[in-house]
């Protein structure tokens, strides 16, 4: 349980101090608890600090996870990234952010041609052009 604490810890890149502060959990459990102080955690102390990891208590209690309302397809991705080590996980996770960046870039670029097209449609009276072409 610890370690997937500390894990989790770790992938939000925040200090266990902030970690516990934000939870409302003396600054001094994780160090104690590490170093064998405390033998059993209290439950209270536990739940703060899974709700803000947003850890589900039964993957803490016995290492799997609760029954998921998720799509098929998002199921067999998490499924896939948990089991990565961190390394994995690492690379994963800023391939989805290069491709979010890509994704944003390009719609954007879209968008601002659409509007410069938009612009230079707008600006052409259709009616003269055909009004030209008229015999007097």
């Amino acid at each position: 349980m610890l370690k997937q604490i500390l894990n989790a810890i770790e992938q939000r890149q925040i200090s266990e101090k902030e970690c516990l502060v934000k939870s409302q959990v003396n600054t001094s459990f994780l160090s104690d608890w590490k170093n064998g102080k405390i033998k059993s955690p209290p439950f209270d102390k536990i739940y703060r600090i899974a709700r803000f990891l947003n850890l589900s208590l039964d993957l803490l209690a016995d290492n799997t996870p609760p029954p998921s309302q998720l799509p098929e397809p998002e199921q067999f991705l998490l499924n896939g990234f948990r089991k990565l080590d961190q390394l994995e996980q690492q690379i994963i996770l800023g391939k989805i952010s290069e491709m979010l960046y890509q994704k944003k870039n390009f719609e954007e670029q879209r968008l601002g041609t659409e509007q410069v097209a938009g612009n230079l449609l707008s600006g052409l009276d259709c009616t003269d052009a055909v009004g030209s072409g008229k015999k007097d």
